[in-house]
């Protein structure tokens, strides 16, 4: 079905008008299905499928439960604590913040989005704003999330001072971006980490494989692949020697092994978690 609706309509699904209707009728019924599982307060369905997408995103479980998981690796990994000022890139409509929220002190999560209405949608949870969460709109242009946006992601600078936070992560967020964008996203992401922080990634590393039968990446340009010609952006891979040598530029170093996600139907290196993306961790030097 995925396939199909990607050649019926290239971009991500939530700009298809007609797919639009579809997913604002089904709110109603998620919402019975939600409130059943005691998650009422989590983001309509229509919603959460612009930063989520469609598969599994019915009735809010596997959102909760990829949030929780990927709080677990923050605490594994990344040393959180209810202490730890936490940025991450890409918040979305806060699938994570949720489950930051039972860990984190009040005010010590930030998140920012290049998509305007997931991260409205942040500002209206009571669990979020009683925990005086900050949610901060990223206006960088991006052909497939913000066409028309004001900023250029290959000169961006965030507005955070430097060493602010203690952990930094981005959730599909390389995924959409080519290499000049990335490359000023890590010399941010260094200036805004403190010494000995942590920053985690997920994204599509090529190292395992470039081709599976539901994704690929046939074509490259700079150090990165993409599937899409025309839209690039829609999904974007590196080799980790790419990131590996971008983050040593920076003053940062791989903090932990990586772990790799289940993208290519290779159930030896799948996580546990059955996600979808790999992971990796940078530290940035003393």
């Amino acid at each position: 079905m995925r396939v199909l609706l990607k050649k019926i309509f290239p971009g991500v699904s939530w700009q298809n008008p007609i797919l639009n209707v579809v997913f604002k009728f089904v709110d109603p019924i998620d919402y019975i299905f939600r409130s059943a599982r005691g998650l009422s307060y989590l983001p309509r369905y229509s919603i959460r499928v612009r930063s989520n997408g469609i598969n599994k995103q019915f009735g809010g479980r596997n959102f909760y439960r990829i949030g929780n998981q990927l709080s677990e690796y923050l605490k594994t990994y990344a040393s959180l604590s209810k202490d730890s000022k936490v940025l991450e890139i890409g918040c979305g409509c806060g699938r994570t913040a949720f489950a930051l929220a039972r860990v984190l002190d009040d005010g010590n999560f930030t998140g920012i989005d290049i998509e305007k209405q997931s991260l409205e949608s942040c500002k209206h949870v009571p669990l979020l704003s009683h925990k005086r969460f900050r949610f901060d709109y990223l206006d960088v242009q991006n052909n497939t999330y913000n066409p028309t946006g004001a900023s250029r992601a290959d000169e961006y600078k965030f507005p955070y001072k430097g060493g602010e936070f203690d952990i930094i992560y981005l959730i599909s967020v390389f995924t959409h971006m080519l290499t000049n964008d990335v490359n000023n996203y890590i010399t941010e992401i260094s200036r805004m980490l403190r010494p000995g922080g942590i920053c985690m990634v997920s994204t599509f590393l090529m190292d395992k494989g470039r081709k599976t039968n539901g994704l690929s990446f046939p074509h490259n340009k700079m150090d990165h692949y993409f599937f899409n010609v025309t839209m690039p952006e829609v999904a974007v891979g590196y080799y980790f020697e790419y990131y590996k040598k971008q983050f040593l530029s920076c003053g940062m170093q791989q903090a932990h092994t990586t772990l790799w996600g289940s993208w290519r139907n290779d159930h030896s290196t799948t996580l546990p978690s059955g996600f979808s993306q790999d992971i990796i961790f940078v530290t940035k030097n003393a």
